[in-house]
């Protein structure tokens, strides 16, 4: 009779991609739309219903990661594969076409020259100023230097992986600083963050919401905002374009209307 080897073939986790919208920190919409690749290797991603696509047996080595979907800005990132799994969050932002709720709260613009051609290299950072809209308040009593996670609580909202705040202080000569949430470590308590602190913050310090895009082609632009405590909250918009070239303007916002800047020439 002749012997039969059976071999079970294992294949290993290299790379999880977590797909999410920017505006609703859900899945993306029209799911189905969204690819995920990697240039310079034939891997093919498998996607799962919950929004994340994984890669199996990666080379260690740099990849370029590709994220496309219907509604969104395209998103590329360098991703470095080594002997340990990565979990990679990516945080899709809405093109101006996106289906905004009616309750969105919105900022919307033209991004020209002064010849008047349409700004194609812009990226925009707007910050809610209103202390009444702080996401979370740090619990922890000294939060130093150098840390890298962080405790949070008396929460208005869900905080998710990839989210941008600026972590303020309290006080006349409070220190701020701009943090990105990496990793939920306990749901709504601990949350690791991208990069350590370069500041220190006590107890109480607020997060207050950060959204970012960019431009598109037609020059044309989108801030959205979502969840807040108040309806009317005061913002700052912040356009950096050609060589590091910056304007700032403080717009004031209201969920469920539109403020509508018209064209901003950036000269």
């Amino acid at each position: 009779m002749e012997h039969i080897r059976v071999s079970r073939l294992k294949t290993r986790v290299s790379l999880v991609v977590c797909v999410i919208d920017a505006m609703t920190s859900q899945t993306p919409l029209g799911n189905n739309t969204t690819t995920v690749f990697l240039e310079g290797t034939r891997s093919k991603a498998i996607s799962k219903s919950n929004g994340s696509y994984i890669f199996n047996d990666l080379p260690p080595g740099e990849y370029h990661l590709v994220v496309s979907s219907e509604h969104y800005f395209q998103e590329q990132t360098l991703i470095t594969i080594g002997t340990d799994n990565i979990i990679e969050v990516v945080q899709l932002k809405p093109l101006p076409s996106y289906p905004f709720s009616q309750g969105a709260g919105l900022i919307r613009a033209m991004l020209q020259d002064a010849a008047g051609a349409p700004v194609r290299n812009a990226s925009l950072q707007a910050t809610i100023l209103t202390e009444e809209c702080a996401r979370a308040r740090v619990m922890a009593e000294q939060l130093d230097k150098g840390a890298e996670e962080i405790t949070l609580g008396a929460f208005t909202g869900v905080i998710s992986a990839g989210d941008t705040y600026i972590l303020r202080g309290r006080g006349a000569k409070a220190a701020e600083e701009i943090i990105q949430i990496a990793e939920v470590v306990e749901h709504q308590k601990r949350f690791r963050l991208k990069k350590r602190l370069t500041k220190a913050f006590a107890r109480g310090s607020l997060l207050l919401p950060v959204q970012e895009t960019r431009v598109t082609e037609r020059g044309e632009v989108v801030i959205a905002f979502r969840g807040n405590r108040i309806s009317a909250f005061q913002t700052n918009l912040l356009i950096t374009y050609g060589s590091n070239k910056q304007l700032t303007k403080e717009v004031l916002v209201t969920e469920g209307t539109t403020a509508n800047l018209g064209v901003i020439r950036l000269t």
